[in-house]
């Protein structure tokens, strides 16, 4: 029995050994990539990696062009940013550690002893997460697109911002890129004034820098106009080293029903996610909102369901800039119909239905007691308008990304 005994151990030890030298080793691993029925640029492609991410700068190198790809190591993936990969294309690469730790390229870093936490990506400001609790939400702002100038509107959060990032001083509640909704349990989530205006505490917020994106991963608690808690919220923003003319970044938002169960009733006020664009290009000033039927305005496009929406413009002394927005195929609902408006407001949300149908279908959607419920969605901002900044393939790269598998 004694012999039986230390023969497994051993065994154990040695299996233990094998399976961790096996999931660090990653220098050298080779990988390969293959991509999806479309051609694919600066697309973020994912890998299962069990080992622990070495303290030095990881790349994934093409062995034929010997291209590196810019890699960050987290929750048990690799992440590469690969810059193009023709349809249906085959690339064989490997995973290097380079002998010293680089600078990120995404950047994060905490202003001071304010809570706000700068997000600069190759080495300028792309944003900012805001999450202050003077303020009734979180938002990202500013906004910076190619060119150095926002694309998000400036007001409220700058009150001496001049007309051209201002514009009318209404909606007070549209904070540059935010995520709420309107009526949760009878609490107004979305708008900020009146006797049902809720809030959404920031309870805990943690980040990271890194080579293919940075992150901001934050608990909050929405609640009512007492502070009593509503929901549980967490959500986790992921920006990716992508050129300044298509800038990209990820959000998830998961809700849960941690206090009793959750009622997000039908109201056209919301978006899970949700811009307010900078004046000067809104729909009403000579900008364009297109989805991706290719319908365009807001008469065609407000209340339709739609993979993605795109809303751009032309900047004077900059050129046309936009933001487009995609939702994920695994959404609830999907696709989600777009609160877009020519005033400057896009935002997406599966809960709305009576406005958007004259009341013909019912929204509504209830979260079980302990229950949670999680969205995805991509925001790009953009150079040019849908077409030359290619909008509909970067949602095919969404969709249906690239494949990667270690190679045996």
């Amino acid at each position: 029995m004694r012999t039986l005994t230390i023969s497994v151990i051993a065994i154990g030890l040695v299996l233990s050994i094998l399976s961790s030298a096996h999931a660090q080793n990653l220098d050298g691993r080779k990988l390969t990539i293959e991509g999806a029925d479309q051609a694919s640029s600066n697309v973020p492609v994912s890998l299962p990696f069990d080992g622990k991410a070495p303290d030095a700068t990881v790349v994934v190198v093409d062995t034929k062009s010997k291209k590196e790809f810019p890699a960050s190591i987290r929750d048990n993936a690799l992440v590469f940013v690969v810059d193009s990969l023709p349809a249906k294309g085959k690339m064989e690469c490997e995973a290097k550690v380079l002998k010293e730790k680089k600078a990120p390229k995404v950047a994060i870093t905490k202003k001071g002893d304010a809570p706000i936490l700068e997000i600069v990506v190759g080495g300028g400001q792309f944003t900012a997460y805001n999450y202050s609790n003077d303020n009734r939400k979180p938002f990202l702002w500013p906004v910076y697109c190619e060119g150095n100038v926002t694309v998000t509107r400036d007001w409220p959060m700058d009150q001496n911002a001049p007309e051209k990032q201002t514009g009318k001083k209404d909606h007070i509640h549209h904070k540059s890129i935010w995520t709420s909704y309107g009526d949760v349990n009878g609490i107004d989530c979305w708008g900020e004034e009146g006797d049902k205006a809720g809030y959404q505490n920031s309870d805990d917020v943690t980040f990271g820098s890194g080579d293919a994106y940075g992150w901001v991963h934050a608990k909050n608690t929405w609640q009512d106009g007492a502070h009593k808690p509503v929901l549980a919220e967490e959500r986790e923003y992921r920006f990716y080293d992508s050129p300044a003319s298509a800038r990209i970044f990820d959000e998830s938002v998961t809700f849960t029903a941690a206090y009793g169960k959750v009622l997000f009733k039908d109201t056209k006020e919301g978006g899970i996610i949700a811009f307010r664009i900078r004046p000067e290009i809104e729909g009403d000033r000579g900008g364009t909102i297109v989805n991706a039927s290719g319908a365009k305005g807001e008469a065609q496009c407000w209340g339709k369901p739609s993979a993605w929406c795109d809303y751009f413009g032309n900047i004077e002394g900059v050129g046309v800039r936009g933001i487009a927005l995609f939702d994920n195929p695994a959404n609830l609902r999907h696709p989600s119909c777009w609160h877009v408006r020519n005033y400057g407001l896009n935002g997406s949300s599966c809960f709305v239905l009576g406005a958007f149908t004259k009341g013909q279908q019912n929204g509504d959607y209830e979260l079980a007691e302990g229950k949670s419920l999680t969205f995805h969605y991509r925001a790009v901002i953009h150079s040019g308008d849908d077409k030359q900044a290619k909008i509909a393939d970067l949602y095919a790269d969404y969709a249906t990304p690239p494949k990667a598998s270690w190679a045996k």
